[in-house]
């Protein structure tokens, strides 16, 4: 069953995803697929107001850290924290830089 998830986030990934630069702190880059979209998400001390954030989508074997940059569609972003994981696809929210 491992298998049939783990194919099912490289279907994902294949079929919305879209062409990524990732420059990690040591400067060694990778090109991969990757979603980004806008969500929306409760902030806030009682979580009582609603903000956007930009979340990056990407197979969870990359391991990404704060301050690494991401290159799509001509705009550089930076990598904040990771949001979720679900062994098969992490989100990360990322910044425009």
């Amino acid at each position: 069953m491992d298998e049939a998830f783990k194919q099912l986030g490289h279907s994902i990934l294949s079929t919305f995803g879209q062409s990524l630069f990732i420059t990690f702190a040591d400067t060694s880059t990778l090109e991969t697929l990757g979603i980004i979209k806008q969500q929306v998400v409760e902030i806030g001390q009682y979580e009582a107001v609603a903000g956007e954030i930009t979340v990056l989508s990407l197979d969870s074997t990359i391991r990404l850290k704060r301050g690494d940059t991401v290159l799509a569609n001509g705009s550089t972003y930076e990598v904040d924290r990771k949001l979720k994981d679900d062994g098969y696809l992490a989100q990360w929210n990322i910044y425009d830089r």
